[in-house]
């Protein structure tokens, strides 16, 4: 079992990571919108300055400071 690190509304950073990603989304802000119930450790985010979400792994992605939102689903296993 799985836990969700990054709920809905939580702030995140692009960073580099296993799989192969465009040099160019390495550094950007954005939010997580979507959570994956058969793919636990991929997330939907939009950007900053986008409005169709794209998917990245959990080992791309790192909360800013202080911005894990708060949540129900918070800690709870998928």
């Amino acid at each position: 079992m799985k836990a969700i690190l990054y709920p809905q509304g939580t702030r995140i950073c692009v960073r580099r990571g296993p799989f192969p990603l465009d040099p160019t989304l390495v550094g950007r802000r954005g939010v997580v919108v979507q959570i994956y119930d058969y793919r636990p450790d991929f997330y939907g985010i939009v950007l900053d300055g986008e409005s169709q979400p794209r998917q990245f792994s959990e080992q791309e992605l790192e909360p800013e400071a202080g911005a894990v939102a708060e949540s129900s689903t918070r800690g709870e296993l998928a």
